[in-house]
């Protein structure tokens, strides 16, 4: 039995703000490489800028030749980093913002909008999309790839949606790995340290014309701290494995590649049960996941250099988490082709088709209506590059068209055009329109939050829903750069400004009374779509090499965001939103090489303060200095965090999790190659 009671809807807004804040928020708003990639240990400003990327036209393109803002992540910065997670390793991009919540739990974006379940960002291994439907995120400690195996990491900050589709919003992430002809042989490294172990083998060989190989890694990842001195239980271990082969015989080149993984974690979830919440605050129970993936991908090259690419691939994932058991299962097939048109125009156009089934059973406080949901996806896409002024201009259009089965029809366009002001020197301009498509949790949530004392005595009870009517978000963006090669010294600067529509709200209703199960205040916060915001920035990468032993990178981000929240709205929170980013972050890495069998590197990232989520701004500083005894044998020592004893990177607050801090470590690494 329930009835309505006459409170105004400003008492209404302050009682779901002083229940929500306080550390309870609900859930928030390719193609085939050819050849040996080069050492890039010792290479020249040129020839590091001739490195091509594909993920932001689909198509190699020079990188520095792309009217967008784009960061490439070399199979030696890998290696030089000593990092073992990819989350880690995109720190080092320009405009990248990451965060460890805990000792298995990242957060990580573009241009804003970070946390947990962060929903703008669309990331690409080999081709093959990783995004999920449950958030339209990406799960980043499933993603446990042998890091010795990447060639590179393309970061295209800004939309991408006009070739890769929805929630390609702020950013692409494409991680390429390398042809199993470069892996050849055996490989062996072993990671110990202050933060756990890891262990990976390789081995690559030959049948006739297939090459092929195969590997296996085993990772163990020990706790953080919830504050210095005190260790916060959140261990973790997975393993992986998986196998590539590569066939290539002009004009044809076919690969099929395919990987599982499982994982254990201790996710430090916040406990939301009624009756244990008091005196559990967190969930102790741990989390198990399985995933896996099959992929194919043919490509034929025709007279002229026209390329067909044909892809498909299958993945599916098994995740028993505290708050829920989800599991998805998907079918992918995309085509597209290349080619010139004449002397001054360059086309690739395509289509793909996409099905997911996912499904939801909650627990701990979390329910999603319905439980289940497949989805079917079409999406067919055209850009036409067009050159002119004996190739120093060029003029891009493009726009991808898609429809899906629970959100419908939309169309993603861009403009970009790019001028070649000197052989040296570019200057380029872009403007784009992307959707954000509802994931299931905006549509269907359910989260019930422990009761807390309310007016009269009675409990109080927040039930946040999802919106069976949730609009799909807008983005038009607007982007300029400038980018200079000089013989010893390169330089990429980039500013940005864009208007988000239609984002997420938390629209509470009128308290209601209920007496079954027992008399208690209900407030219930549904989601709504009455948010805008504009956001501006710049970004700055350099580099420099003083001598050819020696060379420095650095960057500088400036990022602002401003709301603007309909007068219909009573979201408590809405009206502060600032992307939970910080407003400035830059590094710095200086990598010094005296001579073949030895490398020291220094790098400095800082990060400044997010203020919404009350976390102190840090400064982290990583040390690694490998010794090479022979070609195939070499010793790193790791040093990371070193300037404090432990930092926090996340708030609690940004999260349904505990956020905790990140601390000081030191490691050792030996890596053995074998013929």
């Amino acid at each position: 039995m329930t009835r309505s009671l006459p409170v105004p809807a400003a008492l209404v807004a302050r009682i779901v703000a002083a229940v929500l804040a306080g550390g309870l928020v609900a859930l928030p708003a390719p193609g085939l490489a050819q050849g040996r990639p080069p050492d890039l240990s010792q290479v020249s400003i040129e020839e590091l800028m001739n490195i091509e990327v594909t993920a932001a036209g689909r198509k190699e393109q020079r990188a520095t030749d792309v009217a967008a803002a784009v960061y490439v992540i070399t199979n030696d910065d890998i290696r030089r980093s000593g990092m073992t997670t990819i989350p880690d390793l995109l720190r080092l991009a320009p405009g990248v913002d990451v965060a460890q919540i805990n000792s298995n739990k990242w957060s990580v974006s573009v241009r804003g909008f970070n946390g947990l379940f962060a929903n703008k960002l669309l990331v690409l291994v080999d081709g093959r999309s990783t995004y999920n439907r449950l958030f339209s995120g990406v799960i980043w400690e499933a993603q446990d790839l042998m890091l010795d195996d990447i060639e590179r990491i393309e970061v295209i900050r800004g939309p991408g949606a006009a070739m890769w589709g929805a929630n390609a919003v702020n950013g692409v992430i494409n991680i390429i790995t390398k042809t199993s002809l470069d892996t050849q042989g055996g490989l062996v490294r072993a990671d110990a340290g202050r933060m756990g172990v890891q262990a990976a083998v390789r081995y690559g060989g030959a049948v006739g014309a297939v090459h092929y190989r195969v590997f296996a890694q085993g990772t163990g990842r020990d706790q953080s701290l919830v504050e210095p001195g005190t260790r916060a239980d959140d261990r973790s271990h997975s393993v992986a494995a998986g196998f590539r082969t590569d066939w290539a015989r002009r004009p044809g080149a076919f690969v099929v590649e395919g990987a599982f993984t499982s994982g254990h974690t201790r996710g430090l979830w916040l406990n939301f049960d009624p009756v244990t919440a008091a005196d559990e605050p967190l969930v102790r129970d741990p989390s198990d996941a399985t995933d896996g993936h099959l992929l194919a991908r043919w490509t034929h090259t025709g007279a002229g250099g026209a390329t067909l690419q044909v892809q498909s691939f299958v993945d599916f994932a098994d995740r028993r988490e505290p708050v829920g058991h989800y599991s998805r299962h998907a079918f992918d097939f995309d085509t597209q082709y290349h080619t010139a048109l004449g002397a001054h125009q360059d086309v690739v156009f395509g289509g793909s088709y996409r099905f997911v089934g996912e499904a939801l059973v909650g627990r701990n406080g979390f329910s999603l209506t319905p439980p289940d949901d497949d989805d079917a996806l079409w999406t067919a896409f055209f850009q036409d590059e067009i050159a002119a002024y004996d190739n120093r201009l060029a003029v891009t259009f493009g726009a991808q068209v898609q429809h899906d089965t629970d959100s419908g029809t939309g169309v993603q366009p861009t403009a970009r055009v790019m001028w070649k002001v000197h052989p040296r020197q570019r200057l380029w301009a872009a403007t784009s329109r992307a959707l954000r498509t509802p994931s299931l949790a905006d549509r269907g949530l359910r989260l019930d939050y422990p009761p807390v004392p309310g007016p009269g005595g009675l409990p109080l009870v927040v039930r946040v829903l999802g919106n069976p009517a949730a609009s799909t978000e807008t983005f038009v963006d607007v982007e300029a750069g400038y980018r200079l090669e000089a013989t010893v010294a390169s330089i990429d600067v980039t500013g940005f400004a864009g208007h988000y529509g239609q984002l997420q709200t938390q629209e509470p209703g009128a308290p209601v009374v209920e007496f079954v199960p027992s008399p208690r205040i209900l407030v219930t916060a549904q989601f709504g779509n009455l948010l805008e915001a504009t956001t501006r920035g710049i970004e700055v990468a350099a580099r420099w090499t003083p001598l050819p032993t020696w060379h420095l990178d650095g960057s500088y981000t400036a990022f602002a965001l401003t709301p603007h929240l309909a007068a219909a709205s009573l979201d408590p929170k809405a009206a502060a939103e600032d992307g939970s980013s910080p407003r400035q972050q830059w590094q710095l890495e200086s990598v010094w090489s005296p001579d073949a069998r030895a490398t020291l590197a220094v790098a400095l990232f800082h990060v400044g303060r997010l203020e919404q989520l009350q976390v102190a701004p840090y400064t982290r500083a990583d040390i690694t200095a490998e010794w090479r005894f022979t070609k195939r044998l070499s010793v790193m020592a790791i040093g990371q965090n070193l300037f404090d004893a432990a930092h926090a990177e996340f708030g609690a607050t940004g999260s349904l999790l505990l956020g905790t801090q990140v601390p000081r470590s030191a490691s050792v690494r030996v890596r053995w190659t074998l013929p």
